[in-house]
């Protein structure tokens, strides 16, 4: 059954990349991050937090 209510199709085919492009982005972007955060070294997570905690102005 063929729905009739749709856009023409130059601008759904648009539409449709615009909602792919930022599903892609935003499930890269969280897929980059925890591969990243898995990958990262351990003390310079330690040390960034050491270095904040002691810092007094």
């Amino acid at each position: 059954m063929e729905e009739y209510a749709r856009e023409p199709c130059p601008w759904r085919i648009v539409d449709d990349c615009g909602g792919a492009f930022t599903m892609g982005a935003i499930g890269g972007g969280v897929f980059q991050s925890i591969k990243g955060f898995r990958n990262a070294p351990v003390l310079l997570l330690l040390e960034f937090m050491s270095n904040k905690s002691s810092d007094q102005y």
